[in-house]
């Protein structure tokens, strides 16, 4: 099983650690049979998007950030789940994450969807020590919906504390056993996820948008894309 683990901070505070449990817990249950691959914001993807339009007009590839991006795209197709995580910051997700998310947006459905990203399990982990876990989760979950993913799990984490080691030992546990039901949640999902069936969400939208790409004219990247894929004469689905 290979995971790829988005850290949404360099800083090893409460939503690293709050990941580490997790990723900890998928360690125990698949008995060391894991493969994770991480990597850090903003450290592994340290430019913001600069709306160039070179993803949607010329493809991911001549994005001026793809020494950056491709290798994180590459990880993320090889996958079979992915976790992203965020710390709060003023009531939302970081700066970071939400350029993450920037970077990838020619990856929504109404564009040029990746096929493997169909089949794959998500996770979202966020912490705060006062209130905005909620908006993190949603601004992510968002996204990753229009990827196409199968299932998306989240987990958000309201400390009242600035360090972990701050609450209570009883506090700690209950988090503590919080993320390891979602990790076990997850890692039975990445496991069944051949079995699980797509959302109505992303169904609907999918066959909204090709309805819509069939009356784009011919040379239109996503057009081209879609044509290719045979998604617009029927001959194959992505799921």
């Amino acid at each position: 099983m290979k995971i790829c683990v988005i850290h949404g901070s360099p800083r090893k505070g409460n939503t690293f650690k709050a990941t580490e449990i997790f990723m900890n817990q998928l360690e125990k249950k698949s008995k060391g049979n894991i493969d994770f691959i991480e990597f850090f914001l903003p450290k592994d993807l340290p430019n913001f998007c600069c709306g160039c339009y070179n993803c949607f007009d010329k493809g991911a590839d001549k994005c001026p950030h793809a020494q950056y991006s491709q290798p994180i795209e590459q990880a993320m197709r090889e996958a079979d789940g992915i976790i992203i995580t965020s710390p709060v910051y003023v009531m939302a997700e970081n700066g970071a994450v939400k350029s993450f998310l920037d970077h990838y947006g020619y990856m929504y459905i109404p564009h040029r969807p990746m096929e493997e990203m169909f089949s794959k399990i998500g996770m979202i982990i966020s912490t705060t020590a006062g209130a905005g876990t909620s908006k993190a989760i949603k601004t992510i979950k968002w996204t990753l919906s229009f990827w196409g993913m199968k299932r998306v799990f989240s987990c958000g984490l309201t400390l009242f504390a600035k360090e972990w080691e701050e609450m209570k030992a009883e506090k700690q546990r209950n988090f503590e056993k919080k993320l390891i039901k979602k990790a076990d949640k997850f890692y039975t999902a990445v496991l069944k996820r051949k079995k699980i069936h797509t959302p109505l969400f992303t169904r609907i939208v999918f066959m909204a948008i090709k309805k819509m790409i069939s009356g784009y004219q011919d040379n239109q990247p996503d057009k081209r894309y879609w044509k290719e894929k045979g998604w617009l004469s029927g001959q194959s689905k992505p799921f």
